[in-house]
């Protein structure tokens, strides 16, 4: 088939969305599909990039500067399936990478929601979510809470929706990373005795650092934070951080647990990575990845109230149960799930 892949930016270590994308325009490569990915940004080697630029400042004009220009590039073209990671239309298939906007507007986490409405960018992402929700033959989801959410509030699109978890490249996410676990923490500076947390994520206050920063103070000194993703960069305490990291699994084979307080996260795929490691993690019901936590086996789903309670926690030291509940969880199984 001849399939283009719609999302602004796309690469590996640009994010969860944008690595997905470029995961899964690779493995449809090698299957021997004709892929094109339209992109202001591409970073999928092997993949023909069609270049849909975005211009302007500001978030309200980028957002729709892409939409504009990927329309235009599409128009030239003639695809047998047109796959957006996100809002965009028309499209066949329309996964929902991002947090439904929504959702995000009414549970009022970026200001009350009788204010949103006074934005142009909240109406603008609204409309662009309704219509390629609407328009889409197939819709997929990567949680059953995203699915429940999309059935409160787009029932009809909830219809043509499938749950489909994300996959993992085992090759590099196992639980032979623990390799990594001596040389890390003495490139770190941390001892082999110290308690090393983990959080992963650019968004720092939808995926909860602050909170999580807070905890660590009233926790005892062996306790030490690595926080990867984001700009900032050095020590802080006990805290380190390592701006935007490639090779996560070294972290995953250094750390003891990740902790992702997350105020809303369709699908954090650090959680899986991480338990594919082999590494044990505590998240929030507000995370569609808990659904793959085993309470007090692989990890915990707290809520964000109970965070202050983390020292009261057991780590859970049996990386084989980790890697043994995810492990079904391949790029192979997805894409059959994807085309099938």
């Amino acid at each position: 088939m001849k399939i283009a892949l719609v999302r602004p930016k796309v690469g590996f270590g640009l994010g969860g969305a944008e690595n997905y994308t470029a995961w899964v325009a690779c493995e449809l490569a090698r299957a021997g599909h004709e892929v094109c990915v339209v992109a202001d940004r591409c970073e999928a080697p092997g993949v023909r990039h069609l270049r849909a630029p975005i211009c302007g400042r500001g978030s309200l004009i980028k957002t729709l500067s892409f939409f504009l220009n990927a329309r235009r590039v599409l128009s030239h073209e003639r695809f047998d399936v047109v796959y957006a990671t996100g809002r965009f239309f028309p499209a066949d298939w329309v996964r929902v990478s991002d947090p439904l906007h929504i959702v995000w507007l009414n549970r009022g986490y970026d200001r009350p929601p009788l204010l949103w409405p006074l934005r142009p960018r909240h109406r603008l992402l609204l409309w662009l979510e309704k219509k390629s929700l609407e328009q889409a033959r197939r819709v997929i989801v990567n949680s059953k809470m995203v699915f429940n959410e999309l059935a409160k509030h787009y029932p009809l699109a909830a219809k043509k929706t499938r749950v489909i978890y994300n996959g993992v490249d085992f090759a590099r996410f196992n639980p032979s990373v623990r390799r990594f676990r001596t040389v890390v923490r003495k490139e770190l500076g941390l001892s082999g005795e110290d308690r090393v947390l983990l959080f992963a994520g650019s968004d720092w206050r939808r995926k909860g650092l602050p909170l999580l920063l807070s905890v660590l103070e009233e926790l005892p000194e062996d306790f030490k934070l690595l926080v990867a993703g984001g700009k900032k960069l050095g020590k802080k305490g006990r805290v380190y951080y390592l701006g935007k990291v490639k090779e996560m699994e070294r972290l995953y084979g250094a750390a003891d647990l990740l902790v992702l307080p997350t105020r809303y996260d369709p699908f954090a795929n650090v959680v899986l990575e991480a338990l594919a490691c082999g590494l044990p993690v505590i998240t929030t019901p507000e995370n569609g990845a808990a659904e793959l936590i085993r309470e007090g086996v692989t990890g915990y789903v707290l809520s964000r109230s109970e965070f202050c309670l983390l020292n009261l926690f057991s780590f859970i030291t049996s990386p084989e149960k980790c890697f043994g509940s995810v492990k079904n969880f391949s790029w192979k199984n997805h894409l059959r799930q994807l085309l099938s």
